[in-house]
């Protein structure tokens, strides 16, 4: 009598196949491997027969099925874009667009990321599978946009050279900084020409001075020319000189008393009016005297 085979043995007991076998027409037939598929089951003297999948499609484990999965289609419409194109053994993975993530477990579709408003910032930026998480700035801080990336900012520091706080901060906007009321800030520059401008100013003072001699040196040679020696008057025309010469004593007085008459004259001519007048009166004395001796 033969003994009966495994098979049959394992069903009569009610054994079941492995995890990589199925069961088929009573026998336990392999399974194809990842990336294949069941092109023929088992037989009595033959194992299963398998075959790659076709082009995008996929088996992700051991099968029995005779065909493949198609791969997934990534719907832009949707906001989804391919992240993973897959292959025989894996399926495409789809992501969503940038600025936006999943709308359920499935991912079959995309929204986009919340926005942080003003005086909130991002905790916990967005991801392709999950949402922005928003915080309130806390004290020192601020954010004065709406965005789904910024997150809080500190406040300005208003420490520095002649730089004040004017007015304080707060979640939604910086704090104000200023100059000292006595301070401007060109005012060092102002400082450092101060120099300059006095040399500046010095030299055209000189200028001016030097200037101003020689126009009155030229305003006094104009108004004080040369002066050309005295003409002589009439009178002095009519008193030659006369030599001294040994005369007889009346004749010398005659002489002397013509010349005198001529210096009288001469006189009158540049004495003021009050001299020229006793000048006359002394000469009419004179002249009295010497027709009293005639």
């Amino acid at each position: 009598m033969a003994a009966p085979d495994l098979e049959s043995l394992a069903l009569v007991q009610g054994l079941s196949c492995s995890g990589t076998q199925y069961l088929w027409n009573n026998r336990c037939c392999s399974r194809c491997p990842p990336g294949q598929k069941v092109e023929e089951d088992c037989s009595g003297e033959s194992n299963t027969t398998c075959s790659p999948c076709e082009e995008h499609h996929f088996q992700g484990g051991w099968t029995k099925e005779r065909y493949c999965t198609p791969h997934r289609s990534c719907n832009q419409q949707a906001g989804l874009t391919v992240h993973w194109n897959g292959n025989k053994e894996q399926d495409v993975i789809c992501q969503c667009q940038e600025g936006t993530h999943c709308s359920n477990r499935e991912c079959q579709t995309c929204r986009p990321h919340r926005l942080c408003g003003p005086g909130e910032g991002v905790h916990r930026a967005g991801s392709h599978e999950n949402d922005t998480v928003c915080i309130q700035c806390p004290w020192g801080f601020f954010s004065n946009v709406s965005s789904s990336t910024a997150r809080c900012q500190p406040w300005s520091s208003c420490k520095g050279n002649g730089i004040i706080s004017k007015a304080n901060g707060t979640r939604a906007t910086d704090v104000t900084c200023g100059s000292l009321p006595h301070q401007k800030p060109r005012q060092t520059h102002l400082l450092a020409l101060l120099p300059l401008a006095a040399l500046l100013l010095g030299a055209l003072l000189f200028l001016w001075h030097q200037h101003g001699k020689c126009a009155r040196k030229r305003l006094q040679g104009h108004q004080n020319p040369p002066q050309d020696p005295p003409e002589p008057t009439e009178n002095e025309e009519d008193c030659p000189t006369f030599p001294t010469q040994e005369t007889p004593l009346g004749e010398q007085m005659g002489i002397q008393e013509k010349g005198k008459d001529c210096h009288l004259a001469q006189q009158e001519q540049t004495a003021p009016l009050g001299d020229s007048r006793k000048q006359n009166e002394h000469v009419g004395k004179k002249r009295g005297g010497k027709q009293k001796i005639h």
